[in-house]
């Protein structure tokens, strides 16, 4: 999926719970670059959880997009 934006509260990372106190607004211009490259070269799967998230999908290169407890539409091609 490439993604424009994320938007939400952090509410945990890796499963631990932390306080909803922190917004996140992230964008592909927002990411250093040297972090992304060294998370991809790490392999790395960070999982944080988010809450009241919104996102701007871009597009996605096959596949069905499957994520729990979300609400989204689709424009058809």
């Amino acid at each position: 999926m490439y993604v424009e934006s994320l938007t939400g509260t952090l509410s945990g990372v890796e499963g631990i719970p932390l306080p909803p106190v922190l917004r996140l607004h992230l964008t592909p211009g927002t990411v250093p670059e040297w972090l992304y490259g060294t998370v991809g070269k790490l392999d790395l799967k960070l999982q944080p959880g988010l809450n009241d998230a919104d996102i701007d999908q871009a597009g996605q290169a096959g596949g069905e997009l499957v994520i729990p407890g979300i609400h989204g539409y689709g424009t058809p091609r």
